[in-house]
């Protein structure tokens, strides 16, 4: 079990990121949290006595997604206003965590699901990196993690890099900006025959109260991410896009099982990896490798990931194939995204 002091430790740590990332209502307040955790606030037992690892278990984001939640919900015009003057105080923090208790508790039993699809923009130079090495052929698409299923769409979606565009941003329902750094990726546009995806708590772009879990994970002095999101969930929900429940080292086995033939299977997933188990982790890989040894040019698989790794300032785009040439997979790293998507460094050439 983490000490006290790890566990406020990362809430300041928190505090200092959301602020990095444009967000300084919300780094107010995961300062106020740290401030109240330290005085060992009435509310502040079942956090300061964490179990696991309050940084890769996003402790703090938990419990500021409780509070959105609240306020997305109504009902509570004290935490309504100090959000709508993005201002609050350590009074108004612990009352509303006293009243909001049982919500808390909720929020504190599950990870955050900030299922952005922003990311999408990250992404889609894996994707058109993949159509390069995998002519002619199209994909079939499987997501873990997958949450409302809003980065299961990216193919429909337009984007703006500034220096080049990908999709028709006239009839796209989403236009996602991305600052890119580096050569632009393949001028190709890859076509999806299958799309499938999952996750251990599956969100319902058409259901109300899902809606509200997703888009309380967004900081809430953040109103642009909140618009993006919503449009999304409006086109998943359009698009009839369901999310299977199921964990993801199961789900990886059955789409193996269901390759389809004359296409490039495509496992996919960001900013997912670290709330999978060890040992899942590895069934995924061992998996992935074993069917990997039987791929061929004309039915390839492919892993592509957005995840932490030895980039400092956001996560790494890494692209493994087997196409029959390396029963190993061929490894690339293609990049660095920020976590957020606002930006891709192409390291590619």
């Amino acid at each position: 079990m983490p000490s006290a002091d790890s566990v406020i430790a990362s809430f300041r740590d928190q505090a200092d990121y959301c602020r990095a990332l444009g967000s300084p209502f919300t780094g107010m307040l995961l300062d106020l949290a740290t401030e109240r955790l330290a005085a060992n606030a009435s509310w502040a037992e079942p956090i300061l006595n964490w179990p696991g690892d309050p940084r890769a278990d996003a402790l703090p984001l938990r419990l500021a997604g409780a509070l959105h939640r609240a306020v997305l919900e109504g009902g509570d015009a004290p935490l309504t206003a100090a959000y709508a003057a993005t201002h609050i105080t350590a009074g108004d923090l612990d009352a509303a965590l006293t009243r909001h208790a049982a919500l808390l508790a909720q929020y504190l039993q599950s990870p955050p699901q900030t299922n952005d699809p922003q990311r999408s923009a990250v992404l889609l130079g894996g994707f058109l990196k993949l159509a390069q090495l995998c002519p002619g052929l199209p994909l079939q698409t499987c997501e873990i993690g997958a949450s409302a299923g809003l980065n299961q769409l990216w193919d429909t979606y337009a984007y703006d890099f500034g220096g080049w565009q990908h999709g028709e941003p006239q009839t796209a329902p989403l236009l996602l900006r991305c600052r890119w750094g580096g050569s632009q990726p393949p001028a190709l546009r890859p076509r999806v025959i299958a799309r499938a995806g999952c996750d251990v708590s599956p969100l319902d772009a058409r259901n109300t109260a899902d809606r509200q879990r997703l888009l309380s994970y967004i900081w809430a002095d953040q109103p642009e991410r909140l618009a993006r999101v919503t449009l999304a969930l409006d086109h998943a929900a359009a698009c009839d896009i369901a999310v299977a429940r199921n964990h993801a080292a199961d789900f990886v086995a059955a789409q193996l099982q269901q390759r389809k033939p004359d296409a490039a299977l495509v496992l996919y997933h960001s900013i997912v990896w670290q709330y999978i188990a060890a040992p899942e982790q590895q069934r995924i890989a061992a998996a992935m490798n074993q069917a990997g040894a039987t791929a061929t040019a004309q039915a390839p698989l492919a892993w592509l990931r957005f995840e932490p790794g030895r980039a400092k300032d956001g996560a790494d785009l890494t692209l493994t194939l087997w196409n029959g040439t390396d029963p190993a997979g061929r490894e690339e790293r293609l990049g660095a995204g920020d976590y957020h998507g606002r930006w891709m460094r192409w390291e590619n050439d």
